[in-house]
């Protein structure tokens, strides 16, 4: 029977990498919570924060995961769908060019 690997048995780049990863999806689950419960109430302000956490979640969870094809690339493109969907979806955070895309004619309005 194999012995069970112990904190201490980890490499340092195995660290890092988990480090990483939970970084990543902090960041994440941050520009969700801001999409879901708007702390930031004014626009601009939770536009900036949505994207930036998002941003940084997602290229902290590709630095995390080891290899960049296909793990980085596949889980970029996985975590940025969701992100982008989830803007287009529930709030008015997706902004291309001036326009504001989303799916309900609330969060289509101009900003105030």
């Amino acid at each position: 029977m194999p012995a069970a690997h112990k904190i201490v048995d980890v490499s340092a780049t195995e660290r890092i990498e988990l480090t990483l990863v939970a970084t990543g999806l902090i960041f994440i689950l941050a520009g969700a919570a801001q999409a879901r419960y708007r702390f930031i109430s004014d626009r601009r302000p939770g536009r900036r924060f949505y994207w930036t956490t998002s941003i940084i979640g997602i290229v902290c969870f590709a630095a995390g995961v080891g290899k960049i094809w296909p793990n980085a690339v596949l889980a970029t493109l996985v975590f940025a769908a969701i992100v982008v969907g989830s803007a287009y979806l529930t709030t008015p955070y997706l902004k291309i060019g001036g326009r504001i895309y989303a799916s309900s004619e609330e969060n289509r309005q101009p900003d105030p």
